[in-house]
């Protein structure tokens, strides 16, 4: 009597245990086996100690001078010639700073000009690339760091690949929309264009850097204030119409981003792309003169008691 009991109670908790057994949750194959539920994730900056955050300062800008430099001969020969970084950004664990994710984000615009109207319009995008990394922030560093102006180049230690090569994968088979038809006659052009062969089209391009780089100085205490952190300005462009060498307005387009680390280390980006009018009216030779200073964004526009800083303001 009593074996039998016995056989009883065994076969009920191998019945039980079994159950138990069937009924348990697959594990996550998306998540990393050796790390576990109180693994906890950041970006790079909250992660790394203070040497190592002075060199994820310096790889990240020798990463993006790296691209600014060869972008005309390589990614920016395709229809985005004017791609500009928004955000590089990476996460790691907090602990053992294990690499989990690195994006890298770009914006690139196509700007058209009606020839028949000078109406302005844009194609404009906000490219998200996903960079293979692995190992530790340490170890990347070490590599990307020693490597100083090569950084772009340089093998991220346990993937064999470059940031150079993400970005060449990311940007695989981009093409820009079709332009507008031509008009049978054209009566307005870019004043980017016109400039080189009917004024100084060096010095129109140095306008426009020293316009990007006097909305990079302020950008952080202004329009990097509000929902997108990140803002990148892209290209200014105008339409001329070509008798009366007037300039009626101008836009100026932009990408920006917003990006944190998600629950399991993974980068989520937000990107939007804005473009601004600002209105002109005035000759071409005016308008070039006015902007031709050291601070053109703040610099009066003629005719008007209003800069393009201020135009800015209500679009941005």
């Amino acid at each position: 009597m009593n074996f039998r009991r016995a056989q009883s109670s065994l076969a009920a908790l191998l019945l039980t245990t079994a159950t138990l057994v069937g009924c348990a949750a697959p594990a996550d194959e998306d998540v990393d086996q050796s790390e576990d539920a109180l693994t906890t994730y950041g970006d790079l900056f909250s992660t790394l100690d203070d040497n190592d955050i002075d060199r994820w300062f310096s790889v990240r800008k020798a990463l993006k001078d790296g691209f600014d430099r060869i972008c005309g001969d390589t990614i920016c020969g395709g229809d985005y010639s004017n791609l500009s970084t928004v955000r590089i950004t990476c996460s790691s664990t907090s602990i053992a700073r294990k690499m989990k994710d690195c994006t890298w984000v770009l914006g690139g615009s196509i700007e058209y000009v009606d020839g028949r109207t000078g109406k302005l319009t844009s194609d404009a995008r906000a490219f998200t690339c996903k960079i293979p990394v692995a190992g530790t922030a340490k170890r990347m560093l070490d590599a990307l760091a020693a490597a100083g102006p090569n950084a772009l180049h340089t093998p991220i230690p346990a993937t064999g690949k470059s940031f150079y090569d993400g970005l060449v994968d990311c940007f695989s088979g981009v093409m820009g929309g079709p332009p507008p038809p031509e008009p049978a006659k054209t009566f307005y052009v870019e004043l980017g264009d016109w400039a080189w062969e009917h004024a100084d089209g060096l010095a129109w391009m140095q306008t426009q850097r020293n316009l990007a780089h006097g909305f990079d100085q302020i950008c952080g205490d202004t329009f990097c204030e509000g929902e997108y952190p990140d803002v990148t300005p892209l290209r200014l462009a105008c339409s001329i119409n070509l008798n009366t060498k007037r300039v009626s307005r101008c836009t100026w387009t932009f990408a920006a981003a917003d990006l944190q680390v998600g629950p399991r280390g993974q980068i989520e980006a937000t990107t939007a792309t804005k473009r601004c009018t600002i209105e002109v009216g005035a000759q071409a030779s005016a308008l070039m003169s006015a902007l031709s200073g050291p601070d053109p964004l703040n610099a009066t526009l003629p005719g008007k008691t209003t800069s393009i800083y201020d135009a800015l303001v209500t679009c941005l």
